[in-house]
């Protein structure tokens, strides 16, 4: 069932723990307790996994975890902001799709160590986000995106959500700067990435990425998500979201360096403990 699924060479025991722990985390995230902590869940699950086989089997668990946000806020959206990211969004998609499609007809492992790269640029970008997050959201607040901010916000989150699942601090930003408060903040969140998302997927069928196989590996999976969420609802009242940020901020630098420089400090480390 794992064939095509894990790297060569990784423990199997390895394997779990992360792909686990990147699902747990997007569970957490979901639930609102880290805000972007999601973000690490893409480069975790790439140390261990074939690039495209990251991308497919994230997609339809985002999926799950977008229709479990929408349970909790329904009502609680704005339709304008929504639709200013979302429709230009579908220019970015079609460019993902475009260039996941020129991945599949040349081959993952031709592109493969330039997607990794890319993802380990994002990651660290993001983490550096985490820690600037509470100056950024200030600087935003003071700072309403106009119409061709959100053209080129929707775009690149339409692009990096397609290549790699990774749109979170586009949109947070923009949609805060809208100034909605909190409830409707979130909701409106949840609303646009649910259309996101549901976009990609049959571009993801089209070009081949989401098939049967990566829909019965993340059979397996999906017990992670209502347990990441239930995690997450747990911490947020016994653990401090800074401390907590700053712990997926280390990491996600961590794999990012990784998948940039092609190193696998963290994974092997991990190897060592098990075969100790």
């Amino acid at each position: 069932m794992l064939e095509g699924f894990i790297e060569p060479g990784t423990p199997l025991a390895v394997f779990w723990v992360f792909v686990g722990v990147a699902i747990l985390i997007q569970g957490i995230s979901k639930s609102g307790f880290a805000g972007g902590a999601g973000i690490l869940s893409l480069p975790l699950m790439m140390l261990v996994m074939p690039v495209d086989r990251v991308a497919a089997a994230l997609l339809p668990l985002l999926i799950l975890c977008d229709f479990n946000a929408l349970y909790n806020h329904w009502d609680n959206k704005v339709w304008k902001p929504i639709l200013e990211i979302y429709l230009p969004s579908i220019a970015g998609i079609l460019l993902g799709a475009l260039v996941w499609w020129q991945v599949g007809r040349q081959g993952v492992e031709e592109y493969g160590a330039w997607i990794k790269r890319f993802v380990g640029v994002i990651a660290i970008i993001f983490a550096l986000y985490i820690v600037a997050r509470e100056a950024s959201m200030r600087w935003v607040a003071g700072h309403r995106a106009g119409r061709w901010t959100a053209v080129a916000a929707g775009v690149a989150a339409g692009f990096t959500s397609t290549i790699a699942h990774a749109a979170g601090p586009i949109v947070s930003l923009y949609i805060f700067s809208q100034g909605l408060g909190k409830t409707l903040f979130v909701g409106t969140v949840a609303w646009t990435f649910t259309l996101i998302n549901l976009t990609k997927l049959p571009f993801y069928c089209a070009v081949g990425l989401v098939d049967y196989s990566v829909l019965r590996f993340d059979i397996l999976l999906v017990p992670l998500i209502p347990i990441g969420s239930y995690l997450g609802k747990w911490m947020h009242t016994r653990i401090s979201e800074r401390a907590f940020n700053r712990v997926i901020m280390v990491l996600t630098m961590v794999s990012g360096l990784e998948l940039l420089f092609n190193v696998r400090i963290v994974q092997r480390f991990f190897s060592l403990l098990v075969l100790w």
